[in-house]
Protein backbone atom coordinates (compact mmCIF):
# COMPACT_ATOMS: atom_id res chain seq x y z
CA UNK A 1 0.00 0.00 0.00
CA UNK A 2 1.24 3.37 -0.99
CA UNK A 3 2.74 5.30 1.99
CA UNK A 4 1.76 9.09 2.57
CA UNK A 5 3.96 11.75 3.72
CA UNK A 6 2.86 14.91 4.86
CA UNK A 7 4.73 18.53 5.36
CA UNK A 8 2.88 20.12 7.72
CA UNK A 9 3.68 23.79 8.32
CA UNK A 10 1.75 25.90 11.44
CA UNK A 11 2.26 29.75 12.55
CA UNK A 12 2.86 33.19 10.89
CA UNK A 13 1.85 32.91 7.12
CA UNK A 14 0.78 29.01 7.06
CA UNK A 15 -2.01 29.95 9.60
CA UNK A 16 -3.42 31.95 6.75
CA UNK A 17 -2.51 29.32 4.35
CA UNK A 18 -0.04 31.36 2.66
CA UNK A 19 3.34 30.42 2.35
CA UNK A 20 6.71 33.22 1.37
CA UNK A 21 6.81 32.36 -2.75
CA UNK A 22 10.80 31.84 -2.14
CA UNK A 23 11.00 30.09 0.76
CA UNK A 24 8.34 27.83 -0.25
CA UNK A 25 10.08 27.14 -3.51
CA UNK A 26 13.56 26.20 -1.55
CA UNK A 27 11.95 24.02 1.17
CA UNK A 28 9.81 22.10 -1.96
CA UNK A 29 12.87 21.86 -4.17
CA UNK A 30 14.91 20.72 -1.47
CA UNK A 31 12.83 18.12 0.11
CA UNK A 32 11.58 16.94 -3.21
CA UNK A 33 15.37 15.93 -4.36
CA UNK A 34 15.84 14.53 -0.56
CA UNK A 35 12.91 11.76 -0.99
CA UNK A 36 14.17 10.88 -4.98
CA UNK A 37 17.35 10.51 -3.64
CA UNK A 38 16.13 8.48 -0.80
CA UNK A 39 14.32 6.45 -3.28
CA UNK A 40 17.18 5.93 -5.40
CA UNK A 41 19.17 4.70 -1.81
CA UNK A 42 16.55 2.78 -1.51
CA UNK A 43 16.41 0.59 -4.38
CA UNK A 44 20.70 0.09 -5.18
CA UNK A 45 22.35 1.52 -2.40
CA UNK A 46 23.60 4.35 -3.93
CA UNK A 47 22.30 7.50 -5.91
CA UNK A 48 23.20 9.89 -8.77
CA UNK A 49 24.55 13.36 -7.99
CA UNK A 50 21.94 15.05 -11.18
CA UNK A 51 18.66 13.70 -11.16
CA UNK A 52 17.40 13.03 -14.87
CA UNK A 53 13.96 11.75 -16.36
CA UNK A 54 15.71 8.08 -15.95
CA UNK A 55 16.60 8.68 -12.58
CA UNK A 56 13.39 10.27 -11.09
CA UNK A 57 11.53 7.88 -8.94
CA UNK A 58 7.79 8.67 -9.75
CA UNK A 59 6.80 10.39 -6.15
CA UNK A 60 3.74 12.45 -6.63
CA UNK A 61 2.58 15.57 -5.39
CA UNK A 62 -1.13 14.93 -4.35
CA UNK A 63 -3.65 17.83 -3.71
CA UNK A 64 -4.33 19.13 -0.34
CA UNK A 65 -6.53 19.73 2.09
CA UNK A 66 -7.43 22.92 3.82
CA UNK A 67 -5.36 23.53 6.70
CA UNK A 68 -2.73 25.68 8.15
CA UNK A 69 -0.92 24.95 5.18
CA UNK A 70 0.37 20.80 4.00
CA UNK A 71 2.29 19.64 1.60
CA UNK A 72 1.52 15.76 0.57
CA UNK A 73 3.44 13.87 -0.90
CA UNK A 74 3.45 9.75 -1.90
CA UNK A 75 5.78 7.27 -2.57
CA UNK A 76 5.12 4.22 -5.08
CA UNK A 77 4.07 1.23 -3.52
CA UNK A 78 7.07 -1.62 -2.91
CA UNK A 79 5.99 -4.41 -4.49
CA UNK A 80 6.49 -7.90 -2.91
CA UNK A 81 8.99 -9.37 -5.60
CA UNK A 82 10.39 -6.08 -6.50
CA UNK A 83 13.81 -6.03 -5.69
CA UNK A 84 15.32 -3.16 -2.93
CA UNK A 85 18.50 -2.45 -1.53
CA UNK A 86 16.83 -2.02 1.40
CA UNK A 87 13.49 -2.66 1.89
CA UNK A 88 12.11 0.13 4.07
CA UNK A 89 9.56 2.88 3.58
CA UNK A 90 11.35 6.50 2.64
CA UNK A 91 9.63 7.88 5.88
CA UNK A 92 12.07 5.41 7.66
CA UNK A 93 14.89 6.54 5.38
CA UNK A 94 14.08 9.95 6.71
CA UNK A 95 14.05 8.82 9.91
CA UNK A 96 17.67 7.31 9.55
CA UNK A 97 19.17 10.47 8.40
CA UNK A 98 16.91 13.12 10.77
CA UNK A 99 17.78 10.83 14.10
CA UNK A 100 21.78 11.79 12.93
CA UNK A 101 21.13 15.26 11.43
CA UNK A 102 18.64 16.61 14.65
CA UNK A 103 19.71 17.30 17.89
CA UNK A 104 17.52 15.37 20.40
CA UNK A 105 16.95 17.94 23.43
CA UNK A 106 18.94 16.91 26.83
CA UNK A 107 18.51 16.29 30.56
CA UNK A 108 19.96 19.90 30.68
CA UNK A 109 17.43 21.57 28.18
CA UNK A 110 14.73 19.96 29.64
CA UNK A 111 15.35 21.80 33.66
CA UNK A 112 16.27 24.52 32.05
CA UNK A 113 12.89 24.69 29.43
CA UNK A 114 10.70 23.84 33.10
CA UNK A 115 12.51 26.34 35.36
CA UNK A 116 12.14 29.04 33.07
CA UNK A 117 9.36 29.29 30.54
CA UNK A 118 6.56 27.15 32.33
CA UNK A 119 7.06 25.50 35.78
CA UNK A 120 4.30 23.73 36.68
CA UNK A 121 2.95 23.58 33.54
CA UNK A 122 2.40 19.74 33.68
CA UNK A 123 1.15 19.03 36.92
CA UNK A 124 4.24 18.76 38.95
CA UNK A 125 7.71 20.63 40.27
CA UNK A 126 10.18 21.80 37.45
CA UNK A 127 13.08 19.83 37.17
CA UNK A 128 12.87 16.10 37.56
CA UNK A 129 9.88 15.59 37.54
CA UNK A 130 9.31 17.14 34.52
CA UNK A 131 10.96 14.77 32.43
CA UNK A 132 8.79 11.93 34.11
CA UNK A 133 5.69 13.89 33.26
CA UNK A 134 6.56 14.44 29.83
CA UNK A 135 7.40 10.85 28.88
CA UNK A 136 3.85 10.23 30.47
CA UNK A 137 2.30 12.78 27.93
CA UNK A 138 4.16 12.16 24.78
CA UNK A 139 2.80 8.44 25.64
CA UNK A 140 -1.01 10.26 25.28
CA UNK A 141 -0.28 11.99 22.69
CA UNK A 142 0.91 9.09 20.40
CA UNK A 143 -2.15 7.39 21.64
CA UNK A 144 -4.03 10.10 20.58
CA UNK A 145 -3.15 13.19 17.94
CA UNK A 146 -5.75 15.34 19.22
CA UNK A 147 -4.66 15.30 22.70
CA UNK A 148 -1.59 17.98 21.96
CA UNK A 149 -4.20 20.68 21.66
CA UNK A 150 -5.78 20.33 24.61
CA UNK A 151 -2.50 21.03 26.47
CA UNK A 152 -0.52 24.52 27.45
CA UNK A 153 0.55 26.20 24.60
CA UNK A 154 3.88 26.45 26.10
CA UNK A 155 4.61 23.49 26.14
CA UNK A 156 2.34 21.93 22.63
CA UNK A 157 5.98 22.43 20.54
CA UNK A 158 7.89 20.44 23.47
CA UNK A 159 5.13 17.39 23.04
CA UNK A 160 5.32 17.22 19.53
CA UNK A 161 9.06 17.35 19.29
CA UNK A 162 9.51 14.55 21.66
CA UNK A 163 6.84 12.58 20.00
CA UNK A 164 8.56 12.89 16.50
CA UNK A 165 11.79 11.90 18.48
CA UNK A 166 10.02 8.93 20.29
CA UNK A 167 8.40 7.77 16.71
CA UNK A 168 11.86 7.72 15.03
CA UNK A 169 13.00 5.62 17.45
CA UNK A 170 10.59 3.38 17.44
CA UNK A 171 10.83 2.99 13.36
CA UNK A 172 14.93 2.85 13.82
CA UNK A 173 14.15 0.05 16.44
CA UNK A 174 11.44 -2.17 14.05
CA UNK A 175 13.81 -1.58 10.99
CA UNK A 176 17.11 -2.68 12.62
CA UNK A 177 17.39 -5.74 9.93
CA UNK A 178 17.19 -3.29 6.94
CA UNK A 179 18.92 -0.81 8.03
CA UNK A 180 21.97 -3.41 8.80
CA UNK A 181 22.58 -2.91 5.38
CA UNK A 182 23.69 0.74 5.29
CA UNK A 183 27.19 -0.30 6.02
CA UNK A 184 29.86 3.56 7.43
CA UNK A 185 30.41 4.03 3.89
CA UNK A 186 26.63 4.29 2.57
CA UNK A 187 26.02 5.88 5.45
CA UNK A 188 28.44 8.83 5.41
CA UNK A 189 27.33 9.42 1.25
CA UNK A 190 24.02 9.64 3.06
CA UNK A 191 24.57 11.96 5.37
CA UNK A 192 26.94 14.18 3.19
CA UNK A 193 23.83 14.34 0.68
CA UNK A 194 21.25 14.75 3.45
CA UNK A 195 22.38 17.84 5.67
CA UNK A 196 22.29 20.23 2.92
CA UNK A 197 18.86 19.44 2.14
CA UNK A 198 17.32 19.38 4.90
CA UNK A 199 19.26 22.55 6.09
CA UNK A 200 17.89 24.00 2.72
CA UNK A 201 14.13 22.82 4.22
CA UNK A 202 14.66 24.43 7.21
CA UNK A 203 14.75 28.31 5.36
CA UNK A 204 10.88 27.58 4.74
CA UNK A 205 10.57 28.48 8.99
CA UNK A 206 11.80 31.98 8.51
CA UNK A 207 8.96 33.85 7.62
CA UNK A 208 6.06 31.47 5.81
CA UNK A 209 5.79 29.41 9.41
CA UNK A 210 6.64 28.62 12.99
CA UNK A 211 6.86 24.80 12.88
CA UNK A 212 7.25 22.32 10.37
CA UNK A 213 6.24 18.39 11.61
CA UNK A 214 6.52 15.58 8.58
CA UNK A 215 4.16 12.72 9.35
CA UNK A 216 3.45 9.65 7.75
CA UNK A 217 0.24 7.62 6.68
CA UNK A 218 -0.59 4.35 6.07
CA UNK A 219 -3.10 1.72 6.35
CA UNK A 220 -5.33 5.14 7.95
CA UNK A 221 -2.23 5.07 11.00
CA UNK A 222 -0.36 8.41 11.13
CA UNK A 223 3.14 8.80 12.79
CA UNK A 224 5.73 11.42 13.40
CA UNK A 225 8.90 11.41 11.53
CA UNK A 226 10.48 14.86 12.13
CA UNK A 227 9.45 18.19 13.91
CA UNK A 228 11.23 21.17 13.59
CA UNK A 229 10.44 24.79 15.04
CA UNK A 230 12.32 28.37 14.56
CA UNK A 231 15.09 27.59 16.87
CA UNK A 232 16.37 23.76 15.04
CA UNK A 233 16.03 24.83 11.75
CA UNK A 234 18.10 28.26 12.74
CA UNK A 235 20.91 25.56 14.26
CA UNK A 236 20.29 23.73 11.46
CA UNK A 237 20.37 25.82 8.91
CA UNK A 238 24.12 27.65 10.23
CA UNK A 239 25.37 23.82 11.29
CA UNK A 240 27.73 21.63 8.67
CA UNK A 241 28.22 18.16 9.35
CA UNK A 242 31.70 16.86 7.74
CA UNK A 243 31.55 13.94 5.40
CA UNK A 244 34.23 12.28 7.14
CA UNK A 245 34.19 10.26 10.08
CA UNK A 246 37.02 11.42 12.68
CA UNK A 247 37.92 9.34 15.67
CA UNK A 248 38.20 11.58 18.50
CA UNK A 249 39.25 9.90 22.24
CA UNK A 250 37.61 12.17 25.13
CA UNK A 251 35.87 11.46 28.42
CA UNK A 252 32.16 10.34 29.08
CA UNK A 253 30.68 12.70 31.40
CA UNK A 254 26.88 11.97 30.95
CA UNK A 255 25.55 9.46 29.15
CA UNK A 256 21.55 8.27 28.66
CA UNK A 257 21.85 5.24 27.69
CA UNK A 258 17.71 4.95 27.03
CA UNK A 259 17.77 7.47 23.96
CA UNK A 260 21.91 7.88 23.44
CA UNK A 261 22.24 11.47 24.55
CA UNK A 262 25.43 12.33 26.01
CA UNK A 263 28.37 14.61 27.01
CA UNK A 264 32.32 14.19 26.11
CA UNK A 265 35.25 16.21 27.02
CA UNK A 266 38.09 16.37 24.92
CA UNK A 267 41.29 18.00 25.07
CA UNK A 268 42.19 17.22 28.34
CA UNK A 269 39.21 18.11 29.96
CA UNK A 270 39.11 21.84 28.60
CA UNK A 271 36.03 21.60 26.15
CA UNK A 272 32.71 19.77 26.62
CA UNK A 273 30.85 18.81 23.58
CA UNK A 274 27.39 16.93 23.32
CA UNK A 275 26.94 13.88 21.44
CA UNK A 276 24.28 11.58 20.01
CA UNK A 277 24.20 8.06 19.20
CA UNK A 278 21.61 6.92 16.46
CA UNK A 279 18.98 5.19 18.15
CA UNK A 280 19.41 1.87 15.34
CA UNK A 281 23.12 1.50 16.41
CA UNK A 282 22.66 2.52 20.60
CA UNK A 283 22.09 -1.53 21.23
CA UNK A 284 24.72 -2.05 19.32
CA UNK A 285 27.38 -0.18 21.10
CA UNK A 286 25.87 0.52 24.00
CA UNK A 287 27.30 -1.74 27.04
CA UNK A 288 30.72 -1.36 24.79
CA UNK A 289 30.80 2.46 25.81
CA UNK A 290 29.69 1.39 29.39
CA UNK A 291 32.37 -0.42 29.67
CA UNK A 292 34.90 1.93 28.13
CA UNK A 293 33.67 4.47 30.16
CA UNK A 294 35.03 2.25 33.00
CA UNK A 295 38.26 3.27 31.47
CA UNK A 296 39.89 7.18 31.75
CA UNK A 297 38.56 7.37 27.70
CA UNK A 298 36.51 6.34 25.11
CA UNK A 299 37.79 6.52 21.66
CA UNK A 300 34.13 7.13 19.40
CA UNK A 301 33.99 7.58 15.99
CA UNK A 302 32.31 10.89 14.90
CA UNK A 303 30.78 13.07 12.47
CA UNK A 304 31.92 16.53 13.83
CA UNK A 305 28.82 18.75 13.54
CA UNK A 306 30.16 22.34 13.09
CA UNK A 307 29.25 26.34 13.23
CA UNK A 308 29.97 28.32 10.03
CA UNK A 309 33.30 29.54 11.61
CA UNK A 310 34.04 26.19 11.10
CA UNK A 311 33.53 25.51 15.29
CA UNK A 312 33.00 21.80 16.16
CA UNK A 313 29.73 22.42 18.28
CA UNK A 314 28.24 18.60 18.89
CA UNK A 315 29.43 14.98 17.48
CA UNK A 316 27.16 12.36 15.81
CA UNK A 317 28.03 9.34 17.16
CA UNK A 318 28.59 5.85 14.33
CA UNK A 319 30.90 3.86 16.23
CA UNK A 320 33.16 3.01 19.38
CA UNK A 321 37.12 1.83 18.52
CA UNK A 322 39.52 0.09 21.23
CA UNK A 323 40.72 2.59 23.31
CA UNK A 324 44.45 3.01 22.36
CA UNK A 325 47.34 2.64 25.08
CA UNK A 326 48.93 5.58 25.61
Amino acid sequence: MAETLTFHFEGALADDHRMNFYESARFQYAAARLMVKLAQFRKTGRFVKKITNSSNFNIQLISQAEGSFNINVEEPDQGDGEEEFVKISLADLMAYVSERLIEKIDEAKLANIATTNFPGALGGEAGADFAAALDEIVEAAMADRAFIASLPTQVQDLVRRRVAEVYRERRLAESQGAIARIDFARSQKLIAMSAPLISEMATALRRSADTLEVTSSIDGQTRSVLFLDRGMAQEIETAIVDEEITPILGDIAQFNKDNGWGKIKIENGQKTLSFSIPYDILPRIKQNLIDSMKKDLVYIQSYFVRDRSGEVIRLIVAGILPTPTL
